[in-house]
């Protein structure tokens, strides 16, 4: 079974108004924050029709909404795995606070804290299995995710992205690993070539030139990364059994 990689690489630049609209909304730091969320359900639109045109940016209202549902079901995935993550670091940090107390002083800086707090870590290796725990979760869900958002988008339905059975059944398969490997190389090329730019942009010299060069190309590269990865995500849900 082969999927159409170029396409879905392609696809960004196919209708230069869409790509501007999209870049656009993630332009303006701790704004985009929340206009992101428009792109989040753009590219589910995207997504859903991987075979056809890109969609037309409209219905900004079911946009928002779905892009912060998308969100909210890559958070609730993430729970298990921040629970403890949270036990485990959360558990160490508390007891040295306690135990030394900040007024003491302590800085990573400082030999004296450096000894208090690794003698504290030591003693504290029964909670190194939890932080490893919470990794393997981590990562499990960040891989699975995707394929819980194509399971909500075919009928919009939230709750049919926690059909865990059919999530996990879809995310381990041969065809569903090779996409994330391919999506992974694709965007650490593109990564590549922007910080590349970025460079060359720093040589420039004028800092409001810079920034705003900067955070077009930021803008850019999150938004074709966008759109490609969730058009190779459609199609390998579509196809996979």
């Amino acid at each position: 079974m082969s999927f159409d990689y170029l396409k879905a690489i392609r696809k960004p630049f196919t209708d230069f108004n869409k790509l501007i609209i999209g870049v656009l909304f993630l332009l303006i730091p701790i704004v985009n924050i929340v206009t992101g969320f428009f792109v989040k359900g753009y590219r589910l639109e995207a997504a859903k029709d991987y075979n056809k045109k890109l969609p037309m940016w409209n219905n900004f209202g079911k946009l928002f909404l779905r892009g912060l549902l998308s969100w909210i079901i890559g958070i609730i995935y993430m729970i298990p795995a921040v629970i403890l993550l949270a036990f485990s670091v959360g558990k160490i940090i508390y007891n040295i606070v306690l135990q030394y107390g900040l007024n003491q002083g302590l800085s990573t800086t400082n030999p004296l804290s450096d000894s208090v707090i690794q003698s504290f870590l030591l003693s504290n290796t029964g909670l190194i299995p939890i932080f490893l725990i919470a990794l393997i979760l981590m990562a499990i869900a960040a891989y699975v995710t995707p394929i819980a958002i194509m399971m909500y988008i075919q009928k919009y339905r939230f709750e049919d992205a926690f059909k865990l059975k059919s999530v996990f059944r879809k995310a381990f398969t041969g065809q569903y690993f090779v996409a994330i490997l391919a999506i992974s190389l694709y965007g650490f090329i593109v990564v590549l070539i922007a910080d590349a730019l970025q460079m060359g942009i720093a040589l420039i010299g004028v800092q409001f030139l810079v920034i705003a060069l900067t955070l077009i190309v930021t803008s850019f590269v999150a938004y074709i990364l966008s759109i490609t990865s969730y058009t190779i995500f459609g199609e390998v849900y579509s196809k996979i059994k």
